[in-house]
């Protein structure tokens, strides 16, 4: 019997559940803020967090836009489509979050790392490993298989 962890099932299963557990959590994130709490409110609760070194409006324009790309990014990668590049942006996204809130280590928390740092981990394993087949990237662009190296010519 072949293990899942010797074809393309297991690799194609286990993107399929690093996707998925950070997509669904980031637009459900995101659409709280933007449907429950509202856009404005959650810009004015998190305006103290913005880092010193950053200008006021650039803090502001990113705090608007971030439900917005959760939403977004959480739907990109939930269905697989641009995956490469939404794990990216979300991993990102995540790290900014962690140095906002707790400067990527929490000291007062049972696990050393802060949650964001964690999920964007998630997010790296989308940029570096790819969408797998369950998704709307593998139906897009499908990997390009090596052509048949013609047999030598006999003299």
């Amino acid at each position: 019997m072949k293990s899942t962890c010797d074809c393309d099932a297991g690799r194609t299963i286990g993107m399929l559940f690093a996707r998925l557990p950070l997509g669904l959590s980031l637009a459900h994130t995101g659409f709280r803020k933007i449907h429950d709490m509202g856009v404005e409110n959650f810009v004015s609760a998190n305006a103290d967090k913005v880092p010193a070194y950053m200008p006021h409006w650039f803090g502001n324009l990113y705090l608007h836009a971030v439900p917005y790309a959760e939403v977004g990014l959480g739907a990109l990668l939930v269905v697989g489509l641009l995956s490469r590049v939404s794990g990216l942006l979300t991993a990102l996204m995540l790290v900014s979050f962690a140095m906002a809130t707790t400067q990527l280590v929490d000291t007062t928390a049972t696990l050393p790392f802060s949650t964001p740092l964690i999920y964007a981990c998630f997010g790296l394993i989308v940029l570096f490993a790819g969408p797998g087949k369950l998704s709307i990237d593998a139906l897009l662009f499908p990997t390009r298989r090596p052509a048949a190296t013609p047999p030598p010519l006999k003299d």
